[in-house]
């Protein structure tokens, strides 16, 4: 983690939101910014840029300034009971810090804050996010817009294109209301069952090392489970050379099936399933040859 000097934060909040792509999440317990001008022109931004944007404030009788301030810019925001968590991502980096987005905070308060550096710290606070804001309190949306499925010719180019990120290149094809995942070595299937998102992988290993994986099985699914905050599972592969490792996210989803996404619901499987391809192929290969 990298330390933010106090007269950085909102800087590096800010810059936080420029340099997204895909995806931004924000968590502040109380928001007024009606006359932060500067940050509701990068927010307007995230608009017409067509970021996804999630924000998370407190569910709390007087917390009317940040409900009004956020309505008058016909934001989306969900409510969260006793939230006292500050904390920003986009889909490359987050920033943990003391500050409320308040324009008060910006000019007279003494925060904290820290910056992620690597992917393992990143992915923990996804996962915290994961676990205790996105799934882990009742949310009550403000504003209830319409459910439009999602184009998945560009959910399939973002996953493309987030696991090229990574350093693979991935083949992706729809049949039977499932998404096909091949990086080559290994393939997925992607579902969505009784409303959760499902990850199946057939990873290739090298013959004669399957048994000695499985003896590490309660190993592996704990650390897939930690850096993808999946329920996972795994067994023998139907052939000697294949393990299989099966993925549940916990987020209940609206949305049936894949080929019917809704919009608002794509960017989290988008993101659910690079992060599960991308740990879980890194992690066999290292247990493969751990056991050669």
């Amino acid at each position: 983690m990298q330390l933010i000097k106090p007269s950085e934060i909102s800087a590096r909040i800010l810059t936080l939101l420029d340099e997204s792509d895909e995806r931004v999440i924000i968590v502040s317990p109380y928001m007024k910014i009606s006359k932060w001008y500067k940050f509701m022109n990068k927010v307007h931004r995230l608009k017409t840029r067509r970021i996804h944007t999630e924000i998370y404030v407190r569910d709390d009788p007087d917390n009317t300034a940040t409900y009004r301030d956020l309505d008058q810019m016909e934001l989306q925001y969900k409510k969260i009971p006793h939230l006292h968590s500050k904390l920003y991502l986009n889909e490359r980096y987050g920033i943990v810090t003391s500050m409320n987005l308040l324009l008060s905070s910006e000019i007279n308060s003494l925060e904290i804050g820290y910056a992620t550096e690597t992917w393992k710290e990143y992915n923990d606070l996804l996962g915290f996010y994961h676990r205790y804001i996105h799934i882990g309190e009742p949310v009550h949306c403000e504003t209830v817009a319409g459910l439009p499925a999602a184009d998945l010719k560009e959910i399939t180019h973002r996953i493309r294109e987030g696991l090229k990120r990574t350093g693979k290149n991935s083949w992706l094809w729809l049949a039977e209301n499932v998404l096909h995942i091949s990086t080559g070595t290994n393939n997925y299937i992607v579902s969505i069952n009784d409303g959760y998102l499902r990850v199946t992988a057939g990873l290739r290993i090298a013959s004669g090392t399957k048994q000695k994986i499985i003896q590490r099985s309660s190993l592996i699914v704990k650390k897939v489970g930690d850096l993808t905050a999946m329920k996972v599972k795994i067994y023998p592969g139907p052939e000697p050379d294949i393990l299989q490792l099966s993925g549940q996210a916990q987020h209940t989803l609206k949305s049936s099936w894949i080929t019917g996404i809704l919009e608002d619901e794509a960017a989290y499987m988008i993101e659910s399933v690079r992060r599960f391809i991308d740990n879980t192929d890194g992690l066999i290969l290292r247990e493969t040859l751990l056991a050669l």
